[in-house]
């Protein structure tokens, strides 16, 4: 997983206290961005090789990349976004692709993948791949829009300081 961090320096004079809400929105705005993005890399209608990524054919997986603003809780501030396939979640999406296909997609599937003796090769006697590993369409999208969402989210959080009267 990756982790960007932000740092912003602010010079105040008077106590500040951040607009969340304003901030929440721009994590929204981030969200779509890099999920429009990760969309995009799945959308080649080809049959996809090993290491590339994974291609369209029924749009099941490029529709089930989505993303999410959690609430605040007790626990947590709610300033992130998630994205990732599956995201809306639950029995849903569970019934709509059956298992994790995403992570099928990443490791790959070896042939005769049970335990036992003769798991090392493919039955045909060349690959042992069933499903080669494909390329992580998340981690490029993310990588791609980094350096945007950086700035945008420094920009914003400049922008949602908001002075308190004491």
């Amino acid at each position: 997983m990756n982790d960007y961090n932000v740092h912003v320096d602010f010079k105040l004079t008077e106590v500040a206290e951040l607009d969340r809400k304003k901030v929440r929105k721009t994590f929204v705005k981030i969200g779509r961005k890099i999920q429009a993005t990760s969309r995009a890399l799945v959308s080649k209608k080809l049959v996809s090789k090993n290491g590339e990524y994974p291609g369209y054919q029924s749009g099941k997986l490029s529709r089930s990349i989505g993303y999410k603003v959690p609430r605040p809780t007790s626990r947590r501030p709610g300033l992130m976004v998630i994205v990732m396939p599956n995201v809306k979640g639950g029995n849903n999406m569970e019934k709509l692709m059956g298992p994790y296909y995403p992570a099928f997609l990443f490791y790959g599937v070896r042939r005769n993948a049970k335990r036992g003796k003769s798991h090392k090769k493919g039955d045909s006697g060349g690959t042992p791949w069933r499903i080669a590993p494909r390329g992580n369409f998340m981690i490029d999208a993310l990588n791609t829009e980094s350096s945007w969402s950086k700035y945008t989210l420094a920009k914003e959080l400049v922008n949602s300081m908001k002075q308190v009267k004491q």
